[in-house]
Formats: C-alpha cells, sequence, structure tokens
C-alpha cells in the first residue's frame, strides 16, 4: 500500500506512519504491508484501550432531566442483549410504542429497515412501559446509549442536556416569520425546545414548522428529529418538517437564518480526503480549527445581519491558545453573553460554555461573561484575546505585573522542547539501573525550585533514533530549566546535571538571562496567580510560559534574587523572594494577604 492509501483507508496522520517506520514497526513506508498496519492497530489496542476505538456503551444521564429515563433504557438494553436483535430493531419497536397508534410514517422503515421477526422479543418489549417526561428526549436518549462510545467519541457526536439547551434557547429572541436553524441537530432537542417556546408564545403550528431547520450528516438522528417533533403536537404533519440529511459544509445554502442554534460536534476526526476537500473550499485556516470553531465559522456565513447565535461549546474555547483564531472572529461580533456551565456532559470530562452573539460589528458594547459586565474590548488585551476576566484583587495585581518592566521569554532566544516520548515504556524505561540505561527525569520528581536527583527512580535506554519524539539531545545534556508539564501549581526547578526527561517534563534552555533568576520569577506567587486568571488550566503549556512576565529589576536586586534562588531546596515558596518581588510591584497588604492566603 502507498501513505495516501493508508491515510485514507485508516485515517492515520503521515507524521504517525514516519514515527512507525522510525520505531521499526513499518518495514518500508513507500511500500507498507496492510498485515503491518493492522498489527500495529491490533497491538496498540492490547497496550491500551483507545477511546476512539472502544466498543463501551453508556448511558448519558446528564442528558435528560426525567431520572426513570434511565432506568428504562436499562431494561431495554438488557432486552436487546437477551435476544440479540440490532440497535435499528431496538429504535423501531421504541418508535411503534412512542406513537402509541399515531400513523408511522414510511422512512423509518426506510432507514432503519425491516422491524424484528423475533415474536418472543417484540412481546417482551411491548410490556415495558415507556412512561416518561414528554419535555425530554428520550428516543435521542436511548440513540446515543446504542451507539459505541468510539463513535460518539470519532464523529463529535455528545447531545446536549435539557438544562443547557434551555438556557440557551430561552435566551434567543424570537419573532413572526424568522427561520431558526440547528446545522448539527442530532435527535432534536434544540428544536423541541425552541417548538416549546414557540408554542408558549402563542404561534400556531404551521407557523412554528415553518420556522424550524434542523440538518445533521446522521440519517438516523434526522429520522429521530422528526419523529419527536411529530410526535409533540397532533396538528404537525411529518412530511413537511424541514428537517434533513444535509452536510453543513459540504452542501450548498442559499438562504440565510435569522437563530443558529445547536452544540456543534468537538474534536471530530477527518480522514485526509475530507480535511483536502475542506482546504479546497475554505482555506488552510478553517481546517486547522476545531470542528466546533468550523461550525462557528460557518454559521456567521449563513446568519443574517444582525442574526444571533447560541452554541453550547467546550470551555478550552476561553483560554486555549489554539483557539485564538475563532476567538478573534467571536470578537469582531457583537457577544452577548458568555457563561460556564461546569461540567454538564457525565461523558465529557471538560466544562462547557454557553455563548450568545449577534451578528454586528458593533464591538463596543458590553457583555456578560458569568456575572460580569465587561466591556467586550476588554478580551482583546489578553493574551491570545483569552476569554476570562479576573476579579477586582487579581486584576489590579495583574495590572501592576504589566505596568513595571519585564521581558518574555518569547523575546529571548530560549529553547523550548519537549521531554522524550519513547513510544514504548515496556521496552526504554525501567524502575531501577541496569546495563545502559541512565536516570531519566519525569514530572513527579520536579517540585519548585528542586529536583531531587535522589528520588529519581525511572531508567532509560536511550537510542534517539528509535524513539518516538525527541528534541535534540545536546539540550538535555546542558544545564536547562525543567518543568513540570501536568499539573495546577507551576513547578520549575534547575537541571546542572544534563539528565534526559520524559515528556511529562519539558525543558527550557534560558539564552541571555541568568537560569536561577527566571525559575524565580517563575516559581513566584504572582506567576502562579497571572497564570490561574488568564489561563485556567491544568496543562502548563509552552506559549503559555513565553506568555509570562519576567520582571526586569535593577542589577541589584537581580543579585539578591538569584543567591536567593539558588538557595532554594525546600519546595516552598522563597518568602524572602517573594518580599522583593511584592516591594519591586508596590503591592498593598490588602494584595499580599490575597497571595499569601490563596497560595
Amino acid at each position: 500500500m502507498k501513505i495516501n492509501d493508508v491515510l485514507n483507508k485508516y485515517s492515520i496522520s503521515e507524521a504517525t506512519l514516519k514515527n512507525w517506520e522510525k520505531l521499526g514497526y513499518i518495514s518500508n513506508i513507500s511500500d507498507i504491508k496492510e498485515s503491518e498496519i493492522t498489527k500495529i492497530i491490533r497491538s496498540k489496542k492490547d497496550i491500551r484501550r483507545n477511546k476512539r476505538n472502544s466498543t463501551e456503551h453508556i448511558i448519558p444521564v446528564s442528558y435528560v432531566k426525567d431520572r426513570n429515563i434511565p432506568n428504562l433504557i436499562i431494561k431495554i438494553m438488557n432486552l436487546q442483549n437477551e435476544y440479540n436483535v440490532s440497535n435499528n430493531e431496538i429504535l423501531i419497536e421504541t418508535i411503534k410504542n412512542m406513537l402509541d397508534g399515531k400513523n408511522i410514517p414510511s422512512e423509518v422503515f426506510d432507514i432503519l429497515g425491516m422491524e424484528s421477526d423475533n415474536k418472543e422479543f417484540i412481546d417482551k418489549f411491548s410490556k415495558i412501559n415507556i412512561s416518561y417526561n414528554k419535555n425530554d428526549d428520550f428516543l435521542g436518549c436511548l440513540y446515543m446509549s446504542l451507539i459505541s462510545k468510539g463513535k460518539k467519541d470519532t464523529k463529535g457526536i455528545f447531545y446536549t442536556p435539557f438544562s443547557v439547551v434551555k438556557k440557551i434557547v430561552d435566551s434567543m429572541t424570537i419573532y413572526q416569520g424568522m427561520r431558526i436553524l440547528d446545522p448539527g441537530c442530532g435527535s432534536g432537542n434544540f428544536l423541541i425546545q425552541m417548538y416549546r417556546k414557540l408554542k408558549d408564545n402563542d404561534f400556531s403550528t404551521d407557523e412554528i414548522i415553518d420556522m424550524l431547520y434542523g440538518y445533521d450528516i446522521d440519517n438516523i438522528a434526522v429520522l429521530i428529529a422528526k419523529i419527536n417533533l411529530y410526535n409533540i403536537d397532533n396538528n404537525i404533519d411529518y412530511n413537511s418538517l424541514n428537517i434533513k440529511k444535509f452536510d453543513f459544509f459540504k452542501d450548498t445554502i442559499d438562504d440565510k437564518f435569522d437563530t443558529i442554534i445547536g452544540n456543534p460536534p468537538w474534536g471530530m476526526k477527518y480522514t485526509k480526503k475530507e480535511k483536502d476537500e475542506l482546504k479546497e473550499r475554505y482555506g488552510k485556516i478553517f481546517v486547522k480549527q476545531d470542528s466546533f470553531a468550523q461550525f462557528i465559522i460557518r454559521s456567521f456565513e449563513v446568519l443574517s445581519d444582525n442574526g444571533e447565535l447560541g452554541f453550547v461549546l467546550p470551555s478550552s474555547i476561553l483560554n486555549i491558545a489554539t483557539h485564538k483564531y475563532i476567538r478573534e472572529v467571536l470578537l469582531s461580533h457583537n457577544i452577548n453573553y458568555i457563561k460556564n456551565m461546569g461540567r454538564e456532559f457525565n461523558e465529557v470530562v471538560t466544562d462547557v460554555v454557553i455563548i450568545k452573539v449577534t451578528n454586528s460589528n458593533d464591538i463596543d458594547n458590553k457583555c456578560i461573561f458569568n456575572k460580569y459586565k465587561i466591556k467586550q474590548r476588554q478580551f482583546l488585551e489578553n493574551p491570545n484575546y483569552n476569554f476570562l476576566v479576573p476579579s477586582t484583587i487579581p486584576k489590579n495585581i495583574i495590572n501592576k505585573i504589566k505596568n513595571t518592566r519585564y521581558f518574555h521569554l518569547n523575546d529571548t532566544n530560549s529553547l523550548f522542547n519537549l521531554g522524550i516520548v519513547t513510544g514504548n515504556n515496556k521496552e526504554f524505561l525501567f524502575d531501577k539501573k541496569i546495563a545502559k540505561a541512565e536516570p531519566v527525569i519525569s514530572g513527579k520528581d520536579i517540585t519548585r525550585y528542586n529536583l531531587n536527583y535522589k528520588l529519581i527512580n525511572k531508567y532509560i535506554i536511550f537510542d534517539k533514533d528509535k524513539m518516538q519524539q525527541v528534541a535534540p539531545e545536546e539540550n538535555y545534556r546542558k544545564e536547562k530549566l525543567v518543568y513540570k508539564f501536568i499539573g495546577n501549581k507551576l513547578c520549575f526547578a534547575v537541571d546542572s546535571k544534563g539528565l534526559l526527561t520524559l515528556n511529562s517534563a519539558n525543558i527550557i534552555n534560558i539564552s541571555g538571562y541568568n537560569i536561577y533568576y527566571v525559575s524565580a520569577i517563575l516559581n513566584s506567587r504572582v506567576t502562579q496567580l497571572f497564570f490561574d486568571e488568564v489561563y485556567k488550566t491544568h496543562k502548563v503549556l509552552k506559549n503559555d510560559i513565553k506568555s509570562f512576565y519576567i520582571f526586569d529589576f535593577d542589577n541589584d536586586i537581580k543579585n539578591k534574587i538569584i543567591e536567593l534562588s539558588k538557595n532554594s531546596k525546600d519546595n516552598k515558596y522563597n518568602e524572602e523572594i517573594e518580599s522583593i518581588i511584592y516591594n519591586q510591584l508596590s503591592l498593598s497588604n490588602e494584595e499580599i494577604e490575597y497571595l499569601i492566603s490563596k497560595y
């Protein structure tokens, strides 16, 4: 097989293939054997369960308000396992039960196929009392439970909890004749809640159906969305619903919409062919964005002037550097509010935010950020246009940080490098010293100021040509600053012995400035405050560090800090260094007390 054949068939990146060749998993990258690829994929499944390939099924209990629904789904899935019937057979029986004598659209069988011929299964299924709160999307919750965790991860499929949907829908403006679109509607929860809102505001059934539009690339999800609306009101004509299988990126949209709402897919995995098609149509920058950002960009193309967009997004949009571009796009429009909803999805280990934006270039407005009312332009002053607002005392401290003479490591010739990624820890790492193995620093060995060489208990047989990812060896072998990559607390230490480091312990080769001075500033409480307020993340990324303020104090102050830093070995804040920094920044007693009490 050629490289492109492998990329298209297995959705593997070219960089991954090159790593596999380097590690000896592939004998010849110009002529790849399919058996080699199959063996690698199978072995990686055995080594660690990759959630993208997971067949595990999870009931998204946070998606529905009615606590009886998860119990119903467990009964149904137990019945499925007992009789070994397909997902589609389960969905057909559920739809028949839900419609309760109402005409079943022929599209149900066109998409799902024929109903089960297992009479015993059908008889037992009919005895399940499917009773639930009609405000909830029971059918969508069932469908989500039937889809494997791996498929949901690959396609970015995570349906939105009722509570989150309602907050967005309640905030949207409604008026007669408007057109409302959910571009990735899934099973239609946003459309259901918008239908109820319009109905409560005395719109007729026919008016509402003309106003609501839903798109999705999953034809089963589209069917479920239509069934949900069809079942909500006896006056709805199934065939009049404006919900269809439609690719929001590939298919042509001639009309404009006045409101676009929904929960766009996050982290969709594209094949190389799909990426090339998107790049050709929308450009290189578009392809580099996460799928949720792509949905935002595309939405503004089809949103009418002064139209409203209301989306559920991962909290990473607030501060992660890779999302700088989409924050810049949003800041060119009128942001009405951004609200952090916390961890609402029981399947997704991240906080979510909801955002409402008006398609207008009036950016001199004030927007609501959680409980704060602030000028939108304030975000433009943040690093990477971060959507974060410090509270009063931290904000005052940060203003003093910025008003002190400083430099950034990004302004120097300092080099940032990742620790080693072995690609196979079993082969290269050991818990004790053996022949040809040398000690290697990991994240757990690093504390503030301190690198205790006696406690290092990992050893590595270093062969750079066999490692999956490695920096130039000379960057490890010299004096350097090492820092813990994962953790809520900043921990920097000087390695004077030139040891190798693993990828949990990244390195900085400081150039032009004293390494002990830089270490002291990076380990200080004010830098920790800046990190917490501006980035709010458990990963210490190099682009974040590059934005940290390294104070350019007078030389006598620097020299004093250097001497204190060299002797800081107790893993704690050095209070003498801290006092010098507080004094140089002219912090008030209240600000100092805040820092000490917080850290």
